[in-house]
């Protein structure tokens, strides 16, 4: 496995992962509320909503502002590009940042903007097919495990939405389970009848994301 160095944006919150599946997903969607849970004390929620052109988490961590992403699908499994909002509170009209990521040839194209300033950034990737990753987001690393699924892959090379370090995750299938490993950490991935996860143990985290409904 191979890491970068280089740093795109401000630090967006925990490194979790986790998933997603869109094998039952249709036009109006398919919703789920999640919270994360590590030993006994809650650390936040997250709420996921997957159709069938993409799917939206909301992820409001404690003492964390609101991360919002939405990730776009394509044709043929692939996957389009990726949006975070940063938001101070869950009913704000204007993010601290908001930021696209999109992949072009052997670059990651990065549009961000803060406030009323707007940059664009560009960052060669090492390997083809790279998927931006939500560091904070256990569902949407399990919306990428998920794209791996579907397209037979056993490792999925990925680029870190902070800090921009790429590196490779291995990826295999347990009957309805599907587990990552990126570096020392495995994600087990438990997936419901509806597609969606139902639950995602990351035990060298003591860590645990549960399905509430």
């Amino acid at each position: 496995m191979r890491f970068s160095s280089r740093r795109l944006l401000a630090p967006l919150g925990l490194l979790l992962l986790a998933g997603l599946s869109s094998q039952r997903l249709t036009a109006q969607g398919t919703s789920a509320t999640y919270v994360y849970l590590r030993g006994g004390d809650t650390l936040g929620t997250e709420a996921l909503t997957a159709q069938g052109t993409q799917s939206v988490g909301r992820l409001a961590l404690r003492n964390q502002p609101l991360i919002e992403w939405t990730h776009q699908r394509q044709a043929n499994n692939r996957l389009g590009a990726l949006r975070i909002r940063v938001l101070q509170t869950p009913t704000s009209a204007t993010p601290i940042q908001d930021v696209t990521f999109a992949i072009a040839g052997d670059s990651l194209r990065v549009a961000i903007t803060t406030g009323k300033t707007v940059s664009q950034q560009a960052v060669q990737v090492p390997m083809p097919d790279v998927v931006p990753l939500v560091n904070a987001s256990v569902l949407h690393t399990a919306f990428v495990a998920d794209y791996g699924k579907r397209r037979e892959l056993d490792r999925i090379p990925i680029v870190l939405t902070t800090g921009a370090q790429t590196a490779l995750a291995q990826l295999a299938q347990q009957g309805g389970r599907s587990v990552l490993t990126l570096g020392k950490t495995v994600y087990t991935i438990t997936w419901a009848k509806d597609g969606l996860p139902e639950t995602v143990d990351i035990p060298n985290q003591n860590s645990r994301i549960v399905r509430l409904r």
